[in-house]
Order: C-alpha cells, then structure tokens, then sequence
C-alpha cells in the first residue's frame, strides 16, 4: 500500500499542472520547495518550467546529472535554456545564486536532503557539503557561470546529446566555463578529439583514459591537448597501433613519437600512469618520467618493450621512490634488465603494496637476482607471477622468500614446469600433487589468504587449470 500525499506533494502537483501559474509563483517560491518542485518538473519533462527553475535557482550549486539516469536531449536543451535565461539578464534576481550547473552523476544527497527522503536536516552545512569548490573568473567584464561533466566516449561520433552541448558552448565561451574532471575514450574517434577540447578547461582535466586501440596518428593529433592537462593526474593508454600504410615509414613514425613524448614530458601532475601495448616508450622512458614534481603511486607499464637503460633509469628515477603498484606484466627483461628490476623493488620495500610480473617469462636465474628485494617488500597486499616458466624447486625458492610478506592477501602463481607433459598439456594428478605441496610450503612459513597456481591455458578447453588453498583437484577457468 502506497503512503498518502503529503501536503506538500498535493501543493506540488497542483502547482505543476498549471505552467504559467508556476513559473510566475517562482520569485515568491521558498528556497526549499525548489528542489522536489524540479525533481517533479524533471520526471514529468516540463521544459518550460525546468527552464525557468534554473534561471531562478535559489542554490550555489544545481547537481542536474544525479537526477539524469541517460542523456535526453530535450531535457538538455530545456536546462541550458534556463541557463541562457539568466545569462541574458543584466541584473540577477536578488534570490538566484546559480554559479555551478553540475552534469555528474554526484551529489544525490542533495536531492534526497531536500525532498525528505533521506534524514537529516536542510542547514547551511548540509547544502556545502553537497556543492563543488570552484573557481569562476571573469571575462570582459561578465560574470562566468560553471558547467561540471564527466565524459564517457564509448561510440566512434558524437552523440546527438553532446553535439548540441558543444555547439551551445562553443558560442558562449566568454561567459562559461566548462570543466570536464574525467574524461574517457572508449572507442577510435571518427571526428577530431581536439575539437571536443576546445570547449573544456584543459588545466582542470585530471583523470584521461584511453580504453581502446588507437592509431599513431590519432594520438599524435591530440598530443597537443594532451599537453594543456596540465593538472592531469591518471593517465591510461591502451594499445596504441601503427597504421599500416605507416608501418615503414620511419620518418613518419618518429615524428609522431617525438610529437606525443614532448607533450606527455608536460604532465608533471601525475600520479597514475598506466601504458598497455604502447611501443613508442622502448628508451624514451626517461623523457615521460622526468619531470614529474611529486611521487607515483601507480605505474603500469605492460605488454611493452623497455630497453636496458629504460630499466636503468626507473631503477634510480626520483618520482618512482614511493610506488605503491607496479605491474610490468608483458615486459620481457632482457640482459641485466632483472638485477635493475632487484634495485627497483629495493627502492620500494617501505612502500609496494602491488606487483604484478604476469608473463613477463622470467626464468629461474632471474627470480633468483630478484628475491632478496622481494623479501624485504613487507607491505606487499598482492602479488602475481602467473605465465613464468619456474621449476617447482624454484617455485618452492620464491615461496620462502615471502616469511616475511605478512600483508598478502591475494598471491597468483604459475603451476611448475613439472605438471606438464611433453606436447605441453596438463597431468591433472600430477598438478594436484604439486600444487598441494607448494601449498604446504607456505603454510609452513605463514598463514595464507588468497593463493592460486595457474596452469598455461589449456589447448583442449581453452581454459586453464586453476589451483588453490580450498582445491583438492583443479579445475578450469576461462
């Protein structure tokens, strides 16, 4: 059974359902029956009122996007029109305090404040906590207004809903400023993504994730903004390609390294750096690392080719003292490459909390350089070393090493090299047996957590065999 309308509620719907009344009642409206008014407004997509809500909106802060389940391209256009309303007055209304119009999804506790929903008490304090801190400049003289959004790019072209925002900012740049935090890119862009900057405050950008192949020549294009992200403090590349016209055109392809490693060296902000299937870093790591002004917490570097003095530098680079997760899964060490990795994590005993060397086809001779250092990593919470080539000998080695890793939580492994046949397929008994005596091994030394030993993937099932501290058998994951 439903609960009864409230008083308020009855006022509401009987206001909203005659529009003209409404909007003219605005001025007199008490501050707190604007936010379930707009909610009402908002659900049954009454523009009109919508639009004039904004342009009389009593709060410093107006977080639409919490309300915003997907974009709706008349609603946009209903609150940039509101928006446009109180852009054009030349004197504010004495209660509108509108400087942030906020597209995130945050700030719920907002909306379920107000409209009673949630407990607590509509104070002052209750209203700050819910409002972004920004800085809102003049320009020519005009007071700027602040648009917040987070941006998701998951299709190759624009949307209808963000081509009509960025054609709307584009014209009123002399008295808005929008601020983009995160931005992703989830597919290869058929437009050109510096033109979706030109709107945006780059400085104010601090998260930039690629999450999908790019070409070379895509990413140099937009090497130029990237290096206006001044304040950018997470950046992911993921799997960046050479076109194959490109592929031995030299020229071409170096001038297009030197383009994205002259502005990536800029980013002296960051704290999160993480490079997947990106081959322009092979000896150009110094150039990125470089300038950084403060400690790395992250830095992933996987599926890469670092050279010798790559390896080199990290090992005694001043920004990367204090990581607290490293993965290099994918980077084959060649050389002495391995006892540089050894300095490495000396470097970050105090302080490595992640390591991740998956595939990384690190042979028994390596491990052996690297365990001292990796036994003194006492704050390490998870580590893996799956798709290694050990021997259950050096296996056992690697395992004794850890007596003083207390903190492990989740600990990934390869299956030893014994548990194979000659074509390289699983012995189902054999790898129990194996597995149970590793597993005995540490619990020798420790109480484990979370530990697994993973098999090679199996030609068969295409899965892999799976080994850990509750398994009596394997068994297969994909």
């Amino acid at each position: 059974m439903s609960s009864p309308l409230t008083l308020q509620m009855l006022a509401r719907s009987s206001l909203l359902k005659n529009e003209a009344l409404a909007i003219s009642a605005l001025n007199t409206l008490p501050m707190e029956l604007f936010p379930p008014l707009f909610k009402d407004a908002f659900k049954g997509k009454q523009t009109n009122i919508l639009s004039a809500m904004v342009a009389a909106w009593p709060f410093r802060c107006l977080p639409v996007g919490a309300l915003m389940k997907f974009h709706d391209l008349e609603i946009l256009k209903a609150v940039l029109g509101g928006l446009d309303l109180l852009i054009q007055q030349k004197d504010r209304p004495r209660n509108c305090k509108l400087e942030v119009l906020d597209f995130r999804d945050a700030h719920h506790n907002f909306w379920n404040v107000w409209a009673g929903t949630e407990d607590g008490v509509c104070s002052p304090d209750v209203v700050r906590e819910t409002q972004p801190v920004v800085h809102h400049p003049e320009r020519q003289g005009k007071e700027v207004v602040t648009v917040m959004m987070n941006l998701s790019l998951n299709s190759s072209h624009l949307c209808k809903y963000l081509e009509y925002f960025h054609c709307w900012a584009q014209q009123r740049k002399d008295v808005l400023q929008v601020i983009c935090e995160k931005l992703e890119f989830g597919a290869l862009p058929d437009y050109n993504p510096l033109e979706l900057l030109e709107i945006f405050e780059p400085s104010c950008i601090q998260e930039l994730e690629v999450n999908v192949r790019w070409d070379l020549r895509t990413l140099a294009q937009f090497a130029p903004g990237l290096g206006q992200m001044k304040n950018l403090q997470k950046l992911l590349l993921n799997d960046v390609f050479t076109p194959l016209i490109w592929f031995w055109n030299q020229e071409m392809k170096q001038e297009c390294f030197r383009q994205i490693i002259s502005q990536l060296s800029q980013l002296n902000k960051l704290q999160h750096l993480c490079f997947n299937r990106v081959f322009f870093l092979n000896a150009r790591l110094d150039q990125v690392l470089r300038n950084l002004e403060s400690p790395l917490q992250t830095l992933a570097i996987t599926c890469c080719t670092l050279s010798e003095s790559d390896m080199r530098y990290l090992s005694q680079c001043p920004s990367v003292h204090q990581l607290t997760h490293l993965d290099l899964s994918g980077v084959i060490f060649l050389n002495s490459s391995h006892s540089l990795l050894g300095r490495l994590l000396e470097r970050l005993s105090a302080t490595l909390q992640t390591l991740k060397l998956e595939g990384c086809i690190l042979m028994e001779f390596q491990i052996d350089v690297i365990l001292p250092a990796l036994s003194q990593c006492c704050q390490l919470v998870e580590v893996n070393f799956t798709k290694n080539s050990l021997s259950l000998t050096s296996l056992k080695k690697l395992l004794q090493h850890t007596a003083n890793l207390t903190q492990l939580t989740v600990e990934m492994y390869p299956a030893p090299d014994e548990v194979y046949d000659d074509i390289g397929d699983v012995l189902p008994v054999r790898f129990a047996q194996f597995c149970c005596e590793l597993m005995e091994t540490i619990r020798g030394i420790r109480q484990p957590k979370e530990v697994y030993f993973v098999s090679k993937k199996c030609l068969d099932c295409k899965g892999v065999c799976v080994y850990n501290k509750e398994a009596s058998l394997c068994s297969c994951w994909e």
